[in-house]
């Protein structure tokens, strides 16, 4: 795939979805153009491959925060919270959503959603959930978060006391833990 064929792909994708993003059914909008992308998965797996970065901010204003995500399946990205809705659309690989309820002294693990290449999926504003990639290789996968994610403050938690930890970008990965070494993929 060409930079520009990239570039345009992912252009056009953000119009589309800023457009979902102001409107009146701003939830099933952002679901419909993550399906309607999907029939060019393979175009878009490749576009998010060629990214620079692991997490790429495409764009972000008062009604959305578009990222593209890699994660690789032998890291699990911290414990944390959006405070509000997020959609997913995976491409390539399958994404792990390791879910979690925060009660008095812990996190409790709720189980782990499995989001493979093809799939779109919602999680609520008060999700708080902890991610990773199933298999070989890394998931290719777009965000949209109904709001302007950098604006919000938000929270990681401890993975054992539940306690929150401001959320940075510091913070996030000093926080990772290799998935061999965790009892939720046991």
């Amino acid at each position: 795939m060409t930079t520009s064929r990239t570039q345009t792909i992912l252009e056009d994708f953000v119009t589309r979805a800023r457009a979902a993003a102001a409107s009146d059914s701003c939830s099933a909008d952002l679901r419909d153009v993550l399906r309607k992308s999907l029939l060019q998965a393979n175009a878009f797996a490749d576009a998010i491959a060629a990214m620079a970065e692991d997490e790429v901010m495409l764009f972000e204003d008062e009604t959305c925060s578009i990222w593209t995500c890699r994660y690789d399946a032998d890291v699990v990205l911290a414990p944390h919270e959006h405070c509000m809705p997020v959609h997913i659309a995976v491409y390539r690989g399958t994404e792990v959503e390791v879910l979690y309820k925060q009660e008095q002294d812990r996190l409790r693990h709720g189980g782990n959603r499995n989001v493979s290449a093809g799939d779109v999926t919602r999680l609520g504003p008060d999700a708080i959930h902890a991610i990773t990639a199933e298999g070989e290789g890394q998931s290719h996968a777009i965000h949209i978060y109904e709001g302007p994610l950098t604006q919000v403050e938000r929270s990681l938690f401890d993975w054992t006391s539940g306690a929150e930890i401001a959320f940075t970008m510091e913070n996030f990965h000093a926080m990772k833990r290799k998935k061999s070494d965790m009892a939720e993929f046991r």
